[in-house]
């Protein structure tokens, strides 16, 4: 397993990822609230030392309902590369949602 990842078969972590999945379909890019809110819930299941230390000044900042892309502009892609890496809003840590899996 890699360090930097959280553990995939702890029943807390399962179910967290489950709680994203699901809020991550209803994610509002244009609400930074909801933003930093979405990235708060990934920051804290993963292991402790894994994520920017910036991505907390993110936060916060996004919190204060600052524009994520005066945020994006003045700290890198530090928002895009933790939710995913798409611009698009795509699931943190490079999971989706594949409709055909799932019974719901």
């Amino acid at each position: 397993m890699d360090a930097g990842a959280p553990d995939m078969d702890d029943p807390r972590v399962m179910r967290a990822m489950s709680e994203l999945e699901r809020d991550m379909e209803h994610l509002d890019e244009n609400n930074p609230k909801h933003m930093a809110h979405m990235m708060r819930k990934m920051k804290d299941i993963m292991p402790p030392g894994s994520v920017p230390k910036d991505l907390d000044v993110a936060i916060k900042r996004l919190e204060a309902g600052e524009d994520p892309d005066k945020i994006e502009a003045d700290m890198g892609d530090l928002l895009g590369d933790f939710m995913g890496g798409e611009e698009t809003g795509g699931a943190g840590g490079g999971y989706s949602h594949d409709a055909g899996l799932y019974d719901y």
